[in-house]
């Protein structure tokens, strides 16, 4: 059984405006769940857009902080999920590991930091994802496939169309892929996910 990127966008509205469950705790959901399945590492690469897939990987960092494991956290290009920004507020008082990157010049830390890393966590595009992938995107997921050990999705490989399975432009090349809620469409059958487990994080299903 899966879902589609519409039936996911329509249970996530309904979950917020139906059944009043803040947006927010639906992310530290997320990042809990997310937690227990992936804190048997040591060392984390959290690569993180500015959507709320993005705010998935800076909760998740938070965590991971908490729990005393070393993490780099990089968000491409400007914060814009409000949820992802109060995240970041939090995050930043346990870290200055947080790195902004803009273009091509920001790479080379990230790099660095893919390859003494044991994780990278893929947490820049989420379900909601219908156009190509260019720019500053496609060369952060480029250097994710070039240099990460181990590559963990966060609910969909970032480039991944969550309907069809196509890929958009470029696309993460994950190890494992943890999606939220239910296996999107696009996921079935689809190497590029990797090893593919799903969380709960409190969404109605009715």
């Amino acid at each position: 059984m899966s879902i589609s990127r519409n039936e996911m966008i329509k249970l996530d509205k309904e979950a917020t405006s139906k059944y009043k469950i803040p947006s927010l705790l639906l992310m530290e959901n997320a990042a809990v769940a997310i937690f227990h399945q992936l804190n048997i590492y040591d060392s984390y690469t959290i690569v993180c857009g500015g959507g709320n897939n993005g705010g998935d990987g800076v909760a998740l960092a938070r965590h991971l902080l908490i729990n005393k494991k070393d993490v780099d956290v990089f968000i491409v290009k400007d914060p814009k999920s409000d949820d992802l920004i109060k995240n970041l507020e939090m995050l930043k008082n346990l870290t200055e590991n947080i790195f902004f990157i803009e273009n091509e010049n920001d790479l080379d830390l990230l790099v660095n930091s893919l390859e003494v890393n044991e994780v990278c966590v893929d947490a820049i595009f989420g379900t909601g994802l219908t156009r190509n992938v260019d720019g500053i995107y496609e060369k952060v997921i480029d250097n994710i496939n070039a240099h990460s050990n181990y590559t963990c999705s966060i609910d969909i490989p970032s480039g991944l169309d969550a309907d069809t399975g196509n890929i958009l432009g470029s696309v993460v090349m994950a190890n494992e892929t943890i999606t939220i809620h239910d296996v999107k469409d696009g996921m079935v059958n689809n190497e590029i996910c990797g090893k593919i487990s799903t969380v709960y994080i409190g969404i109605p299903a009715i």
